[in-house]
């Protein structure tokens, strides 16, 4: 048993026809489509490989830990890039969002999931292009997209867990927020 897992955040229906409309464009336009067999997300935790049902049930156990967080509201505004290689929406860092991302790596750190090299800054984005995106057609997308202005916004009251399915990720679960004042506290000797 191996199953491939990616813990994120999706937009609403109506922001993602808009997204999609962006990443179509883009793929039509500059013949990269690496990015359109994804769904349009933000992704909270990398991509994880999981390998029993014990370690699944683990990884999902922790993530209901993690849902523990006040719904907030977030932004995605205009185009950045990681140099030459990935072109996103930006997704406005605030506290809610940064804290859910290290909320969720905490939670799951005991597991070892990832390697500890992977212990990257968090910047939170929404892929446009990706992978077969080379450094000629980067700066061609780029600058069509320097004067051009986006903006969505929407509240987050939960997180998703998408599931690999014949080379497809597909929707597996969804984790609504839970009120923090109530997770339960570690059990302790001390007060």
């Amino acid at each position: 048993m191996e199953n491939l897992f990616l813990v994120c955040l999706i937009p609403p229906t109506s922001i993602i026809e808009d997204i999609d409309e962006i990443r179509n464009y883009i793929s039509e336009k500059y013949n990269v489509h690496e990015s359109l067999k994804r769904p349009a997300h933000i992704t909270l935790y990398n991509p994880v490989r999981l390998t029993s049902a014990a370690q699944e049930k683990t990884f999902f156990d922790s993530l209901n830990d993690a849902a523990f967080a006040q719904p907030f509201n977030q932004v995605l505004m205009n185009f950045g890039s990681f140099a030459m290689h990935t072109f996103y929406l930006n997704v406005v860092q605030n506290d809610g969002i940064m804290n859910l991302q290290a909320q969720i790596k905490k939670e799951l750190k005991p597991l070892k999931l990832l390697p500890e090299l992977d212990n990257f800054k968090y910047t939170p984005h929404l892929t446009l292009a990706f992978k077969d995106l080379k450094p000629p057609v980067y700066e061609l997308i780029s600058a069509d997209f320097k004067n051009k202005n986006f903006k969505r916004s929407f509240e987050v009251s939960g997180f998703s867990v998408y599931k690999h399915i014949e080379k497809r990720w597909q929707p597996y679960r969804e984790y609504l927020f839970k009120n923090p004042e109530e997770k339960p506290k570690p059990l302790s000797l001390f007060y």
